[in-house]
């Protein structure tokens, strides 16, 4: 979507509402999907009209049939901001890790650190969300699966617990194969403990 800004400094109300209708219906015809008047100060009033593509907006901005409008008028585009590259990040649920394995880390330790991974990383920049799976196979394929197919992910991040698990060595296998299959752009990049997610990411992405 892109969004062109009218201002116009004025303290007639009607003159502003008879150039707000003559304006949404020339933008309408370039495919504008929206007209937003709103006041941006005691003196200045605005519309702010929607379009799909800014391809439509530069076509009505270059429409020679373009009402003309008071000196003080200014049409101006709105840049929206990039958009983040979004990152995945695939850990185990804490209540299917065994912890005997893992000495000085419990449930707590493990949920904190997960937290602090996806503060981590999206404050780097990106768009992150954990993916929490079990160690069923069936389930984490499913739910794995649902996530890759949402969205395009510039990185997907396997944490430590499923990569260095002897136990869990085909899971790691599988889940692999599936993330080729299903995201080949994607970078692949591991955690080395719950909190350093958002270092692995970095390695391979930059925001």
């Amino acid at each position: 979507m892109t969004t062109l800004l009218v201002r116009h400094r004025t303290t007639d109300l009607d003159a502003w509402l008879s150039l707000h209708d003559r304006l949404a219906a020339a933008a309408r015809a370039h495919g504008c999907t929206r007209a937003r008047p709103y006041r941006q100060d005691d003196d200045t009033l605005a519309i702010a009209l929607e379009f799909p593509t800014s391809a439509e907006a530069h076509a009505f901005l270059a429409d020679p049939a373009l009402p003309d409008f008071p000196a003080r008028v200014v049409l101006e585009p709105l840049a929206r901001p990039a958009a983040r590259k979004a990152v995945l990040l695939v850990g185990f649920e804490p209540r299917v890790v065994d912890f005997s394995n893992y000495p000085g880390l419990d449930e707590a330790k493990l949920l904190a650190g997960l937290a602090v991974s996806l503060e981590a990383t999206t404050a780097a920049g990106f768009d992150a969300e954990w993916c929490l799976v079990t160690t069923d196979w069936p389930e984490v394929e499913a739910t794995v699966r649902a996530r890759l197919v949402a969205r395009d992910y510039a990185a997907v991040m396997i944490g430590a617990g499923i990569r260095t698990a002897p136990a869990h060595l085909l899971l790691f296998e599988r889940l692999i194969d599936l993330i080729h299959t299903l995201a080949p752009d994607a970078r692949l990049c591991f955690s080395t403990s719950p909190d350093s997610a958002a270092q692995a990411v970095l390695r391979w992405v930059q925001p």
